[in-house]
């Protein structure tokens, strides 16, 4: 059977489905369509969008040719724009929608090296064009580019995968700037070897079954979803795009029924609080069994990694303190805890489809 790269997500909130083959020929048309506009090795690309599924192809792409991308997300403020994109001499920036085309064109002064848009949504406004027009820089779709770079690879066979195999792992592939929330943003160069180092331990850790599918919520400019992203890819794992928002990531998990959730301690508590209020909802007998069960399970599993050594350490403990201390209430507690599984938690876990397992 085939196996899945990406699930995109499309307009009416469906997901389509992306192989790895067809994610490929997508990010060397994009290569070739760079190549083709005049982008050579070293060049800084910006990339300002949120994680969706062409942003990953973006990368690659870039990546392919040995230029540089220069990311950050749709949140990212004018101030931070301006000092990203001017530091990095940036002649083309890759856009997630109009709204940024518009917000980067607002401080086209700053930036007199920017020559051109490349768009990933259809959503361009005449006025937005007219303003880019004014300044002289061009703005085309992230589609256009794509069947340009067909084209170019049919014309020039063989020439992008020359390029390919000519990278070495010292390149640079990305410069990531800091949130600057403790002065100004400071740009992170990190070589092909930075994330390749990190692809060599990572997968004996973070297992990733062919097929698996991972929800990646988190800003797709943070180095941390960046590299987890490869991760999953190294080992064919899927990415589905869904956002750090409790009820979207529920919804998402019921469609999708994912196995994975790369996420931090923020992600995770939204998802805990969409189930409270989920119970706070339905109310009554229900919600005070829900609570009741929960404390039960809290304390039943923290004696339980104890006994077990199911706790991260950094020593090795001998487990025989906590047996004989924790050995009678744990037994006690766990009709309880089967109780509270079979009536309510089984329940709420459904919601987490199930294949999810970390």
């Amino acid at each position: 059977p085939e196996v899945y790269a990406q699930y995109k997500r499309l307009p009416n909130n469906e997901f389509e489905p992306i192989t790895y083959r067809d994610m490929f020929q997508i990010a060397l048309d994009f290569a070739a369509a760079l190549v083709s506009v005049g982008v050579k090795k070293e060049d800084k690309i910006g990339i300002i969008s949120d994680n969706r599924a062409e942003w990953q192809q973006a990368d690659i792409g870039i990546m392919t040719i040995g230029a540089i991308d220069v990311p950050r997300g749709c949140d990212a403020t004018i101030i931070d724009l301006e000092k990203i994109l001017s530091i990095t001499e940036a002649e083309l920036v890759i856009a997630e929608n109009n709204s940024q085309v518009k917000k980067i064109l607002s401080i086209k002064e700053k930036l007199p090296n920017l020559k051109k848009f490349i768009c990933f949504e259809n959503d361009l406004k005449p006025e937005t064009l007219e303003l880019a027009k004014s300044n002289n820089v061009e703005v085309v779709l992230f589609s256009e580019m794509l069947k340009v770079g067909q084209k170019w690879r049919i014309e020039n066979k063989g020439k992008v995968d020359e390029i390919l195999e000519a990278g070495t792992s010292e390149d640079v592939a990305t410069i990531i700037f800091t949130s600057g929330t403790t002065g100004d943003p400071k740009g992170v160069v990190l070589t092909h070897k930075n994330f390749l180092a990190q692809l060599d331990e990572l997968p004996e850790r973070i297992f990733v079954n062919p097929g698996d599918k991972a929800l990646s919520v988190l800003p797709i400019w943070h180095v941390f979803e960046r590299e987890v992203e490869y991760v999953i890819m190294i080992q064919a794992g899927t990415i589905c795009y869904s956002k750090p928002v409790g009820s979207i990531l529920l919804a998402d998990f019921k469609k999708l029924n994912p196995h994975l959730l790369p996420a931090v301690p923020r992600v995770f508590e939204a998802v805990y609080d969409g189930i409270q209020k989920k119970m706070r909802k339905t109310g009554g007998i229900v919600q005070v069994l829900f609570n009741s069960f929960v404390k039960v399970a809290i304390i039943h599993k923290r004696m339980q990694r104890k006994m077990f050594k199911q706790n991260a350490c950094f020593k090795a403990y001998n487990p025989v303190f906590w047996w004989i201390l924790f050995i009678i209430p744990w037994s006690l507690m766990w009709p309880l805890y089967w109780l509270g599984d079979l009536i309510v938690l089984r329940k709420i876990k459904a919601m987490l489809g199930n294949n999810f397992r970390a």
